[in-house]
């Protein structure tokens, strides 16, 4: 595998997208692998923005062409403001307005878009909380309600029948 590791590794050389690292954990790199829940070897990581800084376990084939499917489809999707690979045409053209601003502009810009950020964030986690409070009151109301259904499928009223007679 090492070969073909060094291998995908030069293929993606000049592409600030993508890195191809590799950490020997049983020297240096002892802690690293402890910290991203490295177990065995060889063990193959990605990270995206949506794996967490743990990353997630690569689970495919250990060959070149496997390795560079998948880092091609997984891995290669970002947009490089440097050269504009990767780029979509709104981001380009927030590039090319960016690049115009004085450095004045670009702070105040920078400033606005981290205060928009910062506000959404907040916004996101009093919805979470909101949310979580609901979730709790339901689940509370629901217990109630089974049980209710429960006892009432059980208990028959003590009338029952004797009109019948």
């Amino acid at each position: 595998m090492e070969g073909d590791w060094n291998k995908l590794g030069k293929s993606f050389a000049g592409n600030d997208n993508v890195q191809i690292v590799d950490v020997d954990c049983t020297a240096d790199g002892q802690q690293t692998c402890g910290k991203v829940g490295v177990k065995g070897y060889p063990t193959v990581k990605y990270y995206t923005s949506s794996t967490g800084k743990k990353g997630a376990d690569y689970q495919q084939g250990r060959d070149f062409a496997s390795l560079k499917a998948f880092a091609d489809r997984t891995l290669d999707k970002g947009c490089n403001p440097s050269t504009g690979a990767g780029c979509k045409e709104n981001e380009k053209a927030f590039i090319a307005k960016v690049k115009a601003f004085t450095p004045d502009e670009h702070s105040a810009e920078m400033q606005t878009k981290q205060d928009a950020l910062k506000a959404l964030k907040k916004e996101k986690s009093d919805a979470e909380a909101e949310w979580k409070d609901k979730e709790k009151a339901f689940k509370k109301k629901e217990k109630l309600l089974t049980m209710a259904v429960s006892i009432l499928k059980k208990v028959k009223p003590e009338g029952a029948g004797k009109a019948d007679l």
